[in-house]
């Protein structure tokens, strides 16, 4: 039984890292573990479900230092996976996107059936900005060794801010 699901392990993993183009960079390496297997499953399966809603690589924008964009990734395994985007505007204003697929965050992302968008005062955007700063965000691990599970629901949350690239992971079992 073991040996079967280690088989099917390795056969998604290869499969997911072969279905999305060799230049889109959604994350950093060994972002979701220091095993590599687990990290390129996991690389694999958030890169394909924020390709199904449309996004883009935020790990990308980081490079411009210009850019302050706030996204959260919500992988229901049974569910329409959903990505909640705050992208912050020159003027201190914000545009706020929130996108849901057809499928399954657990499996294939489906098409994207709804993409709508609203633009955030300055006030707004500041609060969001300024709940990132006072949460620690960025000096929190990326994921949590202790927590793991089969099914659930997928937290991940990444920032794009200033130059710099962060994200946290949550399991909700």
């Amino acid at each position: 039984m073991r040996r079967g699901l280690s088989l099917l392990f390795a056969l998604v993993v290869n499969l997911c890292g072969t279905s999305l183009p060799a230049q889109t960079n959604y994350f950093p390496p060994k972002t979701f573990g220091d095993d590599s297997r687990l990290d390129h499953f996991v690389y694999g399966w958030y890169s394909q479900q924020l390709k199904g809603l449309d996004e883009t690589s935020l790990f990308e924008l980081s490079k411009n230092p210009a850019v302050g964009s706030y996204r959260f990734l919500w992988l229901r395994t049974f569910h329409h996976p959903v990505a909640v985007r705050v992208d912050v505007l020159a003027d201190g204003t914000a545009t706020l996107r929130t996108k849901i697929a057809s499928g399954a965050g657990g499996y294939d992302p489906g098409k994207l059936i709804s993409n709508e968008t609203r633009l955030l005062t300055k006030e707004e955007t500041r609060k969001v900005v300024a709940r990132v700063n006072a949460s620690d965000f960025w000096r929190l691990p990326s994921y949590d060794r202790t927590r793991t599970g089969d099914d659930g629901s997928e937290w991940i949350f990444e920032v794009a801010d200033q130059g710099r690239y962060h994200l946290r992971k949550r399991l909700d079992p």
